[in-house]
């Protein structure tokens, strides 16, 4: 087997051609009119809900001085059947997912 030192020929790329600056102007002209999106009565309710949802609270404070309150008078009750049956609910539930 013989190797030779020679190099494959450079293959020029054809030229490309730049816009012109009047080009360049439509073209910039022609995207800052992009797309148009109109929401529906709907999506516009849901988009208020989700941002009145985003906005409130993670924690019930109200629920929380109650609680606080029952568990400081000594008078808070643990439900243990419910507690149990929300641990199983959501146990199952974590299966679908």
């Amino acid at each position: 087997m013989e190797i030779s030192n020679k190099v494959p020929p450079i293959q020029s790329t054809p030229h490309v051609k730049q816009p012109s600056a009047a080009e360049q102007k439509q073209a910039v002209a022609k995207a800052a009119k992009g797309d148009q999106v109109e929401l529906s009565a709907k999506a516009r309710e849901l988009q208020a809900a989700r941002e009145t949802i985003r906005q409130m609270d993670d924690v019930d404070h109200e629920k929380v001085a109650r609680i606080k309150a029952q568990i400081e008078a000594g008078t808070y009750k643990v439900d243990a059947d419910k507690i149990a049956g929300k641990m199983i609910e959501e146990s199952l539930a974590g299966e679908t997912e």
